[in-house]
């Protein structure tokens, strides 16, 4: 008979592996939890914002739309072009490989000084990127007939024209399909970064999403996108499936073959047309609306909520710019230009970047209204009462560890830190340039980084010290010491906001509309209206309402 200890073994073996069965089926239980609530999430986000993400389809739908037509039509040309001139051909493809190399981001930015922002902006750099796959099979396709084709149809008596139109185009169109459902697909993804630029479209779900730390939001959009792209390349296939489009040219295309085409064109036209119908009503029947832009930050979303909402109310119809790549760099030159209405500006950006002045000279709010409506005709409308300048925190831990107060007791201690800040941060004159001339910093390590990840960063422990706003949510959030600027060096971020002064003309009452927001806020309100949208994860546009109605307005 076995002995007890054997049945000992065998009761603990078995223990163990229920305890292990337990556990393995408490992480699945766990991880379809998880899942159902991701799903029941994005469910409540669609449903909530229905409106919202059918607008942004509609606009997505005609930017890749008309920048797949364009893409098709000069690709094509440029194809052909290249394909009957050695000359041309020594250029002109080097010169459309080079367009694709440089960062769209770059490429959309280098346009705004020349033509502005929106979708002007957008459609030229869509169609210079998307040229790549058009012109080069299309090319090929042409180079590719074969020679004994080209003998035969010319012994059977084909001019130019027809060997071009009947021989050589009809035998290239199944290539030409490859390089259309190439560039497609990537202009529906690329289409998405043109929200930067206020172009509009399910970018800006994305971008909203990341600026508000709404990861909700954030992955509805690029599944929306995803979702798209796989249904344009469908749209492109039904031309390529048993070469439907060839065969329709060469009037040999069966009836179900001309059945499928011109379905999926009217399908395309239709969509087409009804995107158009649901924009137009905001944007043409109606009086043209101002242009309120924002910067890419949540309180910038909240601030650009407020003062739509404001408008609206008193039957102002606006448009919502919000999200602009570059801030200041972007939004300044577009008001002046036009493009955008207004938005809200810092006093010390409108200082040092936008006046050039040196750090050295104190803020003059007076000065700053007189320049900005004698040199760029935009005027201020009075300052919202809080201040959102730079500084410096780190953990409270290592605030206590090191009897770290100011920044030049960081300054002693920073060869034990790892700094981390956005990227435009490193190179201005009243950021990193000019502080580490004041301070004597010298940081064991420094990372470039999109504003919105600074946090997460510190959070996962790869910096611990950075830059912070002095109203972000995120101070609450994470506990953080923030450090007092012992020498002054940041000069005032006073907001208010900046408009175009034809506004007045058109609207006098926008500017005693919206003097009603002067001096409403402080320091403690704006960073309660951040952590609001970035902690809580409600919407700009409620906690705007609910900031309104507080206030009676």
């Amino acid at each position: 008979m076995p002995s007890m200890g054997v049945f000992k073994h065998l009761i603990k073996e078995l223990y163990e592996w229920l305890l292990h069965s337990v556990d393995v089926i408490t992480q699945h239980l766990v991880a379809i939890a998880l899942k159902i609530s991701v799903v029941k999430h994005l469910i409540q986000e669609f449903h909530d914002r229905f409106i919202y993400f059918i607008d942004l389809l509609a606009q997505h739908f005609i930017i890749v739309a008309l920048s797949s037509f364009l893409v098709l039509v000069f690709g094509v040309l440029i194809g052909v072009f290249v394909f009957y001139n050695s000359k041309a051909r020594a250029f002109l493809l080097p010169i459309v490989n080079f367009l694709y190399t440089i960062p769209s981001l770059a490429l959309f930015a280098l346009f705004i000084p020349l033509i502005g922002v929106g979708l002007k902006n957008a459609l030229l750099v869509l169609v210079l990127y998307g040229l790549l796959p058009i012109v080069h099979s299309t090319y090929n396709a042409l180079k590719e007939v074969r020679e004994e084709v080209i003998k035969a149809a010319i012994g059977l008596g084909c001019n130019p024209k027809e060997l071009f139109f009947r021989v050589r185009f009809l035998l290239a169109i199944p290539q030409i399909l490859v390089g259309l459902r190439i560039a497609v697909v990537m202009l529906v993804a690329m289409a998405g970064i043109g929200a930067l630029i206020g172009a509009g479209g399910l970018g800006q779900a994305i971008f909203r999403g990341l600026n508000t730390q709404n990861t909700t939001l954030l992955v509805a959009g690029s599944l929306i996108i995803a979702l798209f792209s796989v249904l344009a390349d469908q749209f492109v296939s039904v031309f390529q499936h048993e070469n439907a489009l060839q065969r329709l040219f060469s009037q040999n295309a069966t009836k179900k073959q001309k059945r499928k085409v011109y379905l999926n064109l009217a399908v395309f036209l239709f969509l087409l047309l009804a995107s158009a119908l649901w924009l137009i009503p905001r944007n043409a029947i109606e009086e043209k609306p101002l242009v309120v832009a924002t910067k890419p930050s949540s309180e910038q979303y909240i601030l650009g909520e407020i003062l739509s909402l404001l408008l609206e109310k008193h039957h102002i119809p606006i448009k919502r710019a919000f999200g602009i790549g570059g801030g200041t760099m972007n939004i300044h030159p577009a008001l002046i230009r036009g493009d955008f209405d207004l938005y809200v500006e810092y006093t010390g950006t409108a200082w040092v970047n936008t006046l050039k002045n040196p750090l050295t000279q104190k803020v003059d709010f007076e000065t700053i209204k007189k320049r900005y409506e004698k040199e760029f005709n935009l005027l201020w409308v009075g300052l919202l009462g809080f201040n959102n300048t730079y500084s410096l925190a780190i953990s409270k831990e290592d605030a206590q560890k090191y009897a770290i107060e100011t920044f030049s007791d960081l300054a002693f201690h920073s060869p034990n830190f790892d700094f981390g800040a956005e990227f435009d941060f490193f190179e201005r004159e009243d950021a990193f340039k000019g502080l580490v001339k004041a301070y004597p910093f010298h940081f064991r390590s420094l990372h470039e980084m999109d504003i919105n990840l600074r946090y997460k960063s510190f959070e996962s422990h790869k910096i611990n010290a950075l830059d912070v706003f002095t109203t972000d949510a995120q101070i609450k959030e994470l506990d953080l010491r923030v450090l007092k600027d012992d020498k002054g060096f940041f000069p005032n971020y006073q907001a208010g906001i900046v408009m175009r002064k034809e506004i007045v003309k058109k609207y006098p009452e926008a500017l005693k509309i919206l003097e009603k927001l002067d001096s409403k806020f402080s320091d403690e309100v704006m960073q309660d209206l951040n952590y609001q949208v970035e902690v809580l994860k409600k919407s700009p546009q409620i906690v705007a309402k609910e900031f309104l109605e507080r206030l009676g307005l």
